[in-house]
């Protein structure tokens, strides 16, 4: 099989002159983050942030991407996050002469900060991941609860259960600078029966815009009769996230701990 012989991803080149495809949300966050906007020509669909990528031509989604279509923005190189495919396309898109650059994609702070420092030295702007790091760590605190507070995080829903984000995952790492209990104690999205849900009744529930949209809004989300078994649902304690803020491991993971916590302060 093609993946299977997919060589390594090669290095791209310090102080790019342009021409860089991102692929990956958190990724192309970084990247502007720290001052590699202007060498931007094209980002993939979850690429949301920061609102100048809106004008970007878009790629198709990361975990997905078409070779033909990469190529056609004739890009001098294509980064991409950890995840991203196929393996197929990333090959052929080598094979095409474009270098693809890997990056690990983070699940810890550390690991965050590590990517920060990583994208500024590719892009030649070393001088730029200090603050950006010191600007996360200056907003990004734990907070102490009086009382308990338990949290869900759906990410799917159906009739036998929803997939919950456990350990090891953003929604995991807000809930823990909050204070805030998480019902499922997993690693990762995994489903979770009705069964379970009934026994740990969260106090509310998270979910990004882009599931709740799908459902048909908010509203027609809670109406989902795995969601109307529990208090939560039935009286519609609903956190609506930006999907990128709730799910990625981002410089703007801040921004996503204020909107939680200042959800969960008016409960």
């Amino acid at each position: 099989m093609l993946a299977a012989s997919l060589p390594l991803l090669t290095h791209a080149q310090n102080s790019p002159q342009g021409g860089i495809i991102t692929a990956g949300g958190t990724l192309t966050d970084i990247v502007f983050a720290v001052g590699g906007g202007d060498k931007v020509i094209g980002v993939d669909t979850s690429s949301t942030s920061p609102s100048a990528v809106h004008t970007l031509p878009k790629v198709g989604y990361y975990r997905n991407l078409s070779a033909e279509g990469v190529l056609s923005f004739n890009p001098k190189q294509v980064w991409v996050l950890e995840g991203a495919g196929s393996k197929r396309a990333l090959a052929q898109i080598e094979t095409a002469g474009v270098p693809v650059t890997e990056f690990d994609k983070p699940t810890t702070l550390s690991e965050l900060y590590t990517l920060i420092h990583q994208v500024a030295d590719q892009l030649g702007t070393p001088d730029r991941a200090e603050p950006v790091i010191n600007s996360i760590e200056d907003k990004f605190h734990p907070v102490s609860r009086a009382q308990p507070l338990s949290g869900l995080f759906v990410l799917q829903v159906s009739e036998r259960g929803v997939v919950a984000a456990g350990h090891d995952s953003v929604p995991d790492l807000l809930f823990s600078q909050s204070d805030i209990t998480n019902v499922v104690d997993h690693k990762g999205f995994k489903t979770v029966s009705r069964e379970h849900l009934l026994v740990n009744q969260p106090d509310f529930i998270v979910a990004p815009s882009h599931v709740v949209d799908a459902a048909g809004g908010r509203e027609q989300f809670c109406q989902n009769a795995t969601l109307q078994l529990l208090n939560a649902g039935q009286s519609c304690q609903l956190l609506v996230m930006d999907s990128l803020l709730a799910l990625g491991m981002t410089t703007r993971i801040a921004e996503a701990h204020e909107a939680l916590l200042a959800y969960v302060n008016d409960l």
